[in-house]
């Protein structure tokens, strides 16, 4: 029995890749080569078993053998499709984040659950996707990498040094690398939040770094900046001050330093949960 052949979008599709990406492979690897437009096999890709189909509606098109997924130039392709969870290991950010963030750029939008491709992000390359729950998502190419509109809001999310004094990603200003993975963070998860917050009792007052109205939650950042040295001491009697004084007007608050900003997603999630916060 003849070996079944099947398109190259076919059997990019039977390993799970882009069609483009193996397009681009069996170019380089001089199996097929683009004629007026129309692409033909080389003596290469005839040798590797590549055929000519033609078919009533679509016309002559390249078949390869099935077999042809297990051949080691097929190994050479990209990771692609990149998933959300692909994508957080490489920027090396909570996947939450990665839908969040090209949600922000207009290349996704959510749905009741999960996310829809738009029409700027089908532009970047992005597939739709379908969970076997149902539940919509989206792939990448690999080219998503290299965006520079993406690489530029990375760098705000991380909270890269070279960034201090520069506004963030929704214009507010910040004093140190804390400050900004705080309120990137705030801002790509929708969640209302002022900057520099000043609050007022009858005979003591302080200033938040950020206030969260909706969850009555303030947050304080704490960093070692340069020059530190030379007053520490009075930094670590106003943070004490502060302390102080959230605790006898019995504020809730949360702490962020250099050794738990890295946490961020995890303990901002959990803490606006409690208060009957859902980031998404």
């Amino acid at each position: 029995m003849a070996e079944r052949h099947i398109s190259t979008t076919a059997l990019a599709r039977l390993i799970n890749k882009e069609s483009k990406e193996l397009f681009i492979l069996l170019t380089t690897g001089g199996w097929i080569v683009k004629v007026d437009n129309h692409w033909q096999l080389t003596e290469k890709g005839k040798f590797e078993g590549g055929i000519y189909v033609n078919h009533p509606k679509y016309g002559e098109y390249i078949a390869w053998p099935e077999s042809i997924q297990q051949h080691p130039l097929l190994k050479l392709l990209p990771e692609a499709p990149l998933s959300a969870t692909n994508l957080a290991h490489k920027w090396d950010i909570p996947a939450r984040l990665v839908n969040l963030l090209l949600a922000e750029k207009g290349l996704i939008k959510k749905h009741i659950r999960g996310w829809l491709i738009t029409a700027k992000g089908k532009k970047m390359g992005g597939q739709q996707q379908e969970a076997d729950s149902g539940i919509p998502f989206v792939t990448w190419p690999e080219t998503i990498l290299d965006e520079p509109e993406l690489i530029a809001s990375l760098l705000q999310i991380t909270g890269d040094e070279g960034l201090a004094g520069h506004p963030t990603l929704d214009g507010h200003s910040v004093n140190n690398a804390v400050q900004r993975r705080i309120d990137n963070w705030l801002y790509l998860t929708r969640v209302i939040h002022a900057r520099d917050y000043s609050l007022l009792w009858d005979l003591d007052s302080a200033v938040a770094d950020f206030y969260l109205p909706d969850a009555e939650l303030c947050i304080e950042c704490w960093a070692d900046e340069l020059g530190l040295e030379n007053n520490r001491a009075a930094v670590i009697s106003g943070e004490l001050e502060k302390n102080q004084a959230y605790k006898k007007h019995k504020v809730a608050y949360v702490e962020f330093r250099d050794e738990n900003i890295h946490q961020v997603d995890e303990i901002l999630a959990r803490e606006l949960l409690r208060r009957g916060i859902a980031v998404y």
